[in-house]
């Protein structure tokens, strides 16, 4: 046969085993879609949370707090103690009147309330930015603790503790996903499998006579490898299509109850290299699962 008239055959053979067990097909395409929606939702959620969990780790800082009455060159030595320790990466000295005018900007429009008070009784404090190896290894309960100790340092504040349970979030989300995604990728590799091997005993007649002619166990086993494939890139692409709908239909519900607090917030969905990906992974699990499946039937019968 010539190449386009293979391509042809192979097309064609692919189409009618599809057709002669039409049902089993439809209901496998629905179970895989089913499988990778609920699969892609952990994903979705993981990546989101890991997102937020980055900026808000981006925007940890260490509020360390002076004593009164500190020198000149106290607050030099103090400084330059903090910046030999590791892990540290920026520091940023706000003395009390720095102080009490961040207290007004932050309180814009309601300026009254700080009227009569002095920035007297307001302490002055550093701003402490970290290395991110601080933050990935939480250990800036440490390095918070050691800042403390230091000489002129009254007290320190940093608000690592909701990020530190984010994290846990973020690990729950990723164990959840990892063991249920394994489980639905097993799952769907065995449903192909299975369906592939119908598609071959109905048409157990068909390859044996193929067989007496001469083919060669490829020249069998491709129209079933596009038959999985097509199987599992059906159910992957209806599990996408159905998964933007209700991520629309999500965001929608935000917008319309939250308003414009809505406008900060960033729920991202599947990224177009994530949705290749599946697909390309898509394609090669249907073929594999099909070539198993017919390899298995050739070697038992030839």
């Amino acid at each position: 046969m010539k190449s386009i008239e293979r391509i042809t055959y192979f097309i064609a053979t692919t189409v009618k085993g599809i057709k002669t067990n039409l049902y089993l097909n439809a209901v496998t395409i629905i179970t895989i879609a089913v499988a990778f929606f609920i699969l892609n939702i952990f994903f979705i959620i993981y990546n989101n949370v890991n997102s937020v969990l980055g900026e808000w780790k981006g925007r940890i800082r260490i509020i360390a707090y002076l004593q009164d009455g500190l020198s000149g060159g106290d607050l030099t030595s103090l400084e330059n103690r903090i910046k030999n320790t590791a892990g540290i990466k920026t520091i940023k000295y706000y003395s009390k009147q720095d102080a009490l005018g961040q207290f007004r900007e932050e309180l814009k429009g309601q300026a009254g309330i700080l009227s009569g008070v002095s920035a007297d009784v307001l302490p002055a404090y550093l701003t402490i930015t970290v290395q991110e190896s601080v933050l990935n290894n939480n250990s800036i309960d440490k390095l918070a603790a050691a800042i403390k100790r230091v000489p002129g340092v009254s007290d320190v504040q940093y608000g690592a503790q909701i990020a530190q349970k984010v994290s846990g979030i973020l690990i729950l989300v990723k164990m959840l996903g990892i063991g249920i995604g394994g489980f639905m990728l097993f799952a769907i590799f065995i449903i192909v499998s299975n369906t592939i091997r119908i598609s071959i005993f109905s048409r157990k007649d068909e390859i044996e006579i193929m067989k007496l002619v001469g083919a060669t166990n490829l020249f069998i086993e491709i129209p079933f490898m596009l038959e999985g494939m097509i199987q599992v890139l059906a159910g992957t692409g209806i599990s996408i299509v159905f998964l933007y709908l209700v991520y629309r239909l999500f965001l929608y519900r935000l917008h319309t109850t939250l308003g414009s607090l809505f406008l900060t917030m960033n729920v991202s969905f599947l990224s177009t290299n994530a949705i290749l990906a599946l697909l390309a992974g898509s394609a090669l699990m249907g073929m594999t699962g099909a070539v198993i499946s017919t390899g298995k039937f050739i070697r038992r019968n030839y």
